[in-house]
């Protein structure tokens, strides 16, 4: 199984993960501090924007981020660090708010 690839821009740093951790998992791994709130993807927190290099990259969002996404009135290229989970290929994430 491939190693996805995770890049946390703003802190600048790169790790690579397996498939179905979350981007918080992630962001630990590379020693990226985020700023969490419930973890369960209902409090929003930790929403941030990703881009992926392809439209699999991350697996789709659960209910409960998908509900929270949309009261906060973010788009689809924004997803929540504790819910959202790699899937493949390379994921690139940005929230200078939520990423230190």
């Amino acid at each position: 199984m491939d190693l996805v690839e995770v890049r946390f821009v703003g802190p600048d740093k790169t790790v690579f993960v397996q498939p179905g951790t979350t981007l918080l998992a992630a962001a630990a791994l590379a020693g990226v501090d985020a700023l969490t709130g419930c973890t369960r993807g209902m409090c929003g927190t930790d929403a941030v924007a990703v881009v992926a290099d392809r439209p699999d990259a991350l697996h789709d969002a659960a209910e409960p981020e998908r509900s929270t996404l949309d009261r906060m009135g973010l788009g689809a290229g924004c997803r929540l660090l504790c819910s959202a989970k790699v899937r493949c290929g390379r994921v690139e994430v940005r929230g200078d708010a939520v990423l230190a």
